[in-house]
């Protein structure tokens, strides 16, 4: 058993509700963050649906991982992201962190911020945790479901002038910029056993402006999900309602050529010369993401069974 819990508003306080095709059934009791939600077992989340409905088309869909949390991600985690990256094949597991305050919804708008001339998407699997993650912890593919409480569509938007042109390379300050991770619009809560075979038969897509840019199969991933949450235990601890986004396909605006490696190389303590030189090579030839860019992702599993949802995001400026 799966339930898809949301996160919404219809002009008052944002409420949690279980999606019952097009409707939303508001959950009844006290839930303040997503770790609230996630201390319940799916069948109990269901028992705590009332009577009331709403049609989801009528709500304000919000992100269903709320702040704060710690959102840490995976890099170059599918074979071919890492081979169009110049970074194949992976021989170690690229961890790095994004800010909650980059938290948005499914149809939210991602603003790209000022003075920003490479703005990039990266459709990603989201995990979030249900309870705490540390150095004592071994997890195994048989455990998964332990730790893992939910899975949810991600965005990790990326500003790539500032992660690859700022001061040495800045990657947390290039990946958060609010609204830079719009998450949902549903979060997908399985059993406890269910969980890893769940991680076994996801698809993901992303289309920019109706253009399929990405396509993935979660078989694809490099390092699979209890690698990396081992990973993440050996070097810090999360908590309930945290998340852990798992990469990215290949399809991303960014590809890697000999001239921007030479640039890296050679400008590696210059930073203003890197980034404008960078820039310069970057979009001599390609397009990044501009005002009116509309990028559409899709997650469900491979016999579409269980949906994921949808996330529908226009790019505007500052």
């Amino acid at each position: 058993m799966v339930v898809r819990v949301t996160r919404f508003t219809i002009g008052g306080e944002p409420l949690w509700g279980i999606l019952d095709g097009d409707e939303i059934a508001p959950l009844e009791g006290t839930f303040v963050s997503t770790a609230d939600i996630l201390r319940l077992p799916p069948a109990e989340l269901k028992t705590r649906a009332g009577a009331q409905r709403f049609p989801s088309s009528s709500a304000n869909i919000l992100s269903p991982v709320t702040a704060p949390a710690q959102i840490v991600c995976q890099g170059l985690n599918y074979a071919d992201h890492a081979d169009q990256s110049g970074h194949a094949p992976r021989q170690k597991n690229l961890l790095f962190m994004k800010a909650a305050s980059s938290l948005s919804g499914a149809f939210d708008p991602v603003i790209r911020p000022a003075g920003c001339q490479m703005l990039d998407y990266e459709v990603e699997l989201g995990l979030v945790l249900k309870r705490p993650l540390g150095a004592g912890d071994h997890v195994t593919r048989e455990t998964l479901g332990d730790f893992i409480g939910g899975l949810v569509l991600c965005n990790d938007v990326s500003a790539r002038d500032v992660m690859f042109g700022e001061a040495f390379m800045q990657w947390f300050r290039g990946k958060s910029a609010r609204t830079f991770c719009p998450c949902g619009p549903w979060l997908v809560i399985p059993e406890a056993d269910e969980v890893a075979d769940l991680l076994d038969r996801i698809e993901i897509r992303l289309w920019l402006n109706d253009e399929l840019r990405q396509s993935a199969h979660t078989r694809d991933f490099v390092f699979r999900p209890e690698t990396c949450l081992n990973d993440i235990a050996s070097l810090m601890d999360l908590s309930a309602g945290d998340l852990v986004l798992t990469g990215t396909p290949g399809g991303v605006i960014l590809q890697a050529s000999a001239p921007l490696a030479q640039i890296l190389t050679t400008k590696l303590f210059k930073d203003s010369e890197r980034k404008d030189a960078i820039v310069q090579e970057a979009t001599a030839h390609t397009r990044y993401l501009a005002p009116g860019d509309i990028m559409r992702a899709e997650m469900r599993t491979d016999d579409s069974a269980v949906d994921f949802g949808r996330q529908l995001l226009e790019v505007v400026d500052a």
